[in-house]
């Protein structure tokens, strides 16, 4: 092989090296338990549950639980739900059907979609609590032309049950807010938030015409809601979050720059190198609206924050991104991402300044409001295959 040649072989395996280096020192995900260090000296005891007067449980994007035995991270949460009976409240915060929502009657995957679904519906009967399901992306279907009815018909399933204590929030593919009122110290505030990324048909405020309209009569109602809450603790949950550190807002790990097709299924570990960091660059351009960078996503959550900064509930809790984060807002109230719902995921996660908490594993989080008015945080999570439970992370929220 001529000189010139050898050398300019290796200055590019030099340079792919040099590049793949960076790419794994600066895009490695975090691997243990992330606390900030103002709070990790920072000690929160446990509390009699006799001194919790309703706890508040937020898990998201469950809807794809391992069928083949109980998923763990079910058998935790319908165990500690249990433990509370008629004060507490699961929140399931949205895709609660994997992948396109539950299809027709007539549908050769209807059967195991409703397999799917009957799972959460279960944690809720089994433990006595009142079960909210808030739709998400994937429950309208994805991008589907099928998906404001998608959502329709995973309302009838769960009313078909005739269990008061289940209910799916908001209903008919509305944005709602909707107002649930929770004994005498909690507002739950629903919100639909794939209303305002879907492209497809949806329906309208009344007395509205078009979208522009509609969004602004949302966020208006959102508005007097908040400010009509009174002594309340107002808990904000929707499907999207409004800040997180995973995919959705633009952080990937090498794992997807070299396995892209992670996306589609966990298991698929074909190397594409270069090529899949392709993927990344395009997503960070807000081709998704389901990426932070999406215009409709960029819009939606302007118009909430501009609400909650005049307005602040106590908390914005959603799923959508994979992770477990615990997030200080710029204003008064804390960002909660609970959307580790089953062992499924295998997400990409990093922090920032404003991180709390954040974890890569299954979990939930509960909100407990006591006797004396204070309102402890847990972020809990399964182990020994959802036969115990170990409680992570803690804080209070009001003291």
């Amino acid at each position: 092989m001529p000189l010139h040649q050898f050398e300019h072989r290796h200055r590019v395996i030099f340079l792919f090296t040099f590049l793949a280096s960076l790419l794994f020192l600066n895009s490695c995900s975090i691997q243990g338990v992330f606390v900030n260090d103002k709070l990790a000296t920072s000690h929160v005891e446990n509390v009699d549950k006799d001194d919790i007067v309703q706890s508040v449980f937020l898990i998201g994007d469950a809807g794809k639980p391992s069928l083949e035995k109980k998923e763990p991270v079910l058998a935790a949460l319908e165990r500690e739900a249990s433990k509370y009976r008629e004060r507490g409240v699961i929140v399931f915060l949205g895709d609660n059907v994997y992948p396109k929502g539950m299809p027709k009657e007539s549908h050769d995957e209807r059967p195991f979609m409703e397999r799917r679904l009957n799972e959460l519906v279960s944690v809720v009967e089994q433990s006595g609590a009142t079960g909210i399901f808030i739709p998400g992306n994937h429950d309208w279907g994805e991008w589907s032309d099928d998906g404001l009815e998608s959502v329709k018909r995973q309302n009838e399933f769960l009313e078909a049950k005739k269990n008061t204590r289940i209910r799916m929030s908001p209903q008919g593919g509305t944005p709602g807010p909707d107002i649930i009122d929770i004994g005498a110290h909690v507002r739950l505030v629903v919100l639909d938030t794939e209303w305002w990324l879907h492209g497809n048909p949806k329906p309208l405020y009344p007395n509205t015409h078009d979208e522009n309209e509609t969004k602004k009569a949302i966020t208006d109602s959102l508005e007097k809601v908040l400010k009509s809450a009174g002594n309340r603790y107002v808990i904000v949950v929707g499907h999207h979050p409004l800040e997180s550190h995973g995919t959705h807002s633009g952080f990937f790990d090498w794992r997807d720059h070299i396995f892209p097709l992670r996306e589609i299924e966990s298991w698929l570990l074909i190397p594409l190198p270069v090529v899949g960091s392709m993927y990344p660059l395009i997503r960070n351009l807000g081709i998704s609206n389901q990426d932070m960078s999406g215009s409709k996503y960029e819009e939606m959550k302007h118009a909430f924050e501009n609400v909650f900064s005049q307005h602040p509930p106590l908390v914005y809790a959603a799923g959508h991104e994979h992770t477990l984060e615990v997030l200080e807002s710029d204003d008064e109230y804390l960002i909660l991402v609970s959307g580790y719902g089953t062992s499924k995921h295998d997400p990409s996660l990093t922090h920032a300044d404003h991180t709390l908490f954040a974890h890569r594993h299954t979990g939930f989080m509960r909100i407990d409001i006591l006797i004396d008015q204070r309102v402890r945080l847990g972020v809990i999570e399964p182990r020994s295959e959802g036969e115990k439970s170990e409680e992570v992370f803690s804080m209070w929220i009001r003291q």
